[in-house]
């Protein structure tokens, strides 16, 4: 037995919930919050989601999960390749995205709590567009990203940048994924998927939830 837990405006749970989809590994879902309480930590040590539960042991941190999957059901489809070449550009792909857009975005949204210097800005700017040119040069999109198979690297395109496209609007007054050569084209192929439609439905319906809750908060401190 699969349980994950998280929330669905995540797109580290939502990476894992596509793995299984594409899988066909049945699985529950749990609803579960960061936290650093005592017990939860004991599942995931650095308090974050998502935590996959299988069998009793519990798992944390996306990719190494994913991996895990990988391995542990080696039935199921295959979503890192047995060619040494094409296995190294998915998790080139992943990594553009995790450590070169993901991050610097989430670090920028975090600092406008506290206020933000102009040249975070530029920064965080400078960042993504390097790694949006740096996808540019490796994607491929034939029809996936990494090619002619669907793997991780396309969990991890399809469950972050059009998010982090919106939170960059947000932060920096822009979307960044326009030199993204390709990028819409392929997310309107994945949404042909009702499976994978629902994943983006459903943080969508979370996140208008959250802004309303926002705005509503806002309303009564101005």
């Amino acid at each position: 037995m699969l349980r994950l837990y998280g929330f669905p405006i995540s797109n580290y749970y939502n990476r894992i919930k596509m793995a299984l989809k594409i899988k066909g590994l049945p699985f529950t879902e749990g609803r579960a919050a960061p936290s650093q309480e005592t017990d939860y930590l004991q599942r995931n040590p650095l308090g974050v989601i998502p935590t996959l539960e299988i069998d009793g042991l519990f798992l944390a941190e996306t990719q190494p999960i994913l991996e895990y999957l990988e391995e542990r059901f080696p039935e199921t489809r295959r979503l890192l390749p047995q060619n040494p070449v094409e296995r190294h550009r998915v998790r080139q792909i992943i990594n553009y995205i995790d450590v070169h857009i993901d991050k610097p975005i989430r670090l920028l949204r975090d600092a406008e709590k506290l206020g933000t210097q102009p040249a975070l800005r530029e920064v965080v700017k400078n960042e993504v567009l390097r790694a949006v040119s740096a996808l540019n040069a490796i994607a491929l999109f034939n029809p996936y990203i990494a090619g002619h198979e669907i793997t991780f690297a396309d969990c991890a395109a399809y469950c972050t940048l059009p998010w982090f496209d919106l939170l960059a609007e947000r932060h920096l007054g822009e979307r960044l994924l326009g030199p993204l050569q390709g990028f819409m084209p392929y997310r309107n192929f994945l949404d042909q998927n009702p499976d994978f439609a629902e994943i983006h439905k459903t943080a969508e319906k979370q996140l208008a939830v959250l802004e309303r809750a926002r705005r509503m908060a806002a309303a009564q401190n101005p």
